[in-house]
């Protein structure tokens, strides 16, 4: 009858540990099971208040707190999110997993988290755009991104260049077209341009047109 008690006791000692979390009932089992190997010398005891401890614990996970359950499952999603303040604009970082994030920061961060990714892999699998967008850093890591453009005597109304718009490469066209372009709105001015004999797009269709001209 004592044998009976003493598994009784430690089922309702495993299950009493779960209501305070998933933490506080496998440090119970911990104690428990080294007890169990430290004083209990009948093998068959062993066996008993082992198989009791095995039942405790399945019985014991539908007492856990579902609070405690998902604790250790939750993974942040931080992304950056860019906003207007004060004039300007400020970056800071939101948890897109976070349920009392406002619903529109959220759809913003993931728009800007997505132009950002999309930006990054076309950056790592388009060469022109690299190259093009390697030039723009140049120039402003180097302090010439406003300064005028050179000049030169191997660009005239026949040269061919090449141009980006919406992310997509086109040409080659003349200098007389592309000025045309320009001026009818067909092509946004700043968008980057490169001569048939160049391979990298480190010049603005405004800064041609000022050559051509």
């Amino acid at each position: 009858m004592a044998v009976l008690f003493y598994q009784i006791g430690i089922f309702v000692v495993i299950q009493i540990s779960a209501i305070f979390g998933k933490n506080a009932r496998n440090t119970a089992i911990v104690l428990i099971s080294l007890f169990t190997i430290i004083q209990v010398f009948m093998s068959w005891l062993l066996i008993l208040q082992f198989i009791t401890i095995y039942i405790s614990y399945e019985i014991s996970k539908g007492l856990i707190p579902k609070d405690s359950k998902t604790k250790n499952s939750y993974k942040p999603n931080y992304v950056t999110y860019s906003f207007r303040e004060n004039g300007g604009r400020s970056i800071t970082t939101v948890d897109l997993n976070d349920k009392n994030l406002d619903e529109k920061i959220r759809k913003r961060a993931e728009l800007q988290n997505q132009i950002k990714e999309d930006s990054n892999r076309r950056y790592e699998e388009d060469f022109e755009y690299k190259s093009a967008i390697d030039a723009v850093i140049n120039k402003m890591v180097s302090g010439t991104i406003n300064a005028a453009p050179p000049k030169s005597d191997d660009i005239n109304l026949n040269t061919r260049f090449y141009y980006i718009e919406r992310s997509k490469t086109y040409g080659p066209v003349t200098g007389k077209k592309l000025i045309h372009l320009v001026e009818t709105n067909r092509l946004n001015k700043n968008c980057f341009v490169r001569q048939e004999s160049e391979n990298t797009f480190d010049k603005r269709a405004t800064e041609i047109i000022k050559l051509l001209k």
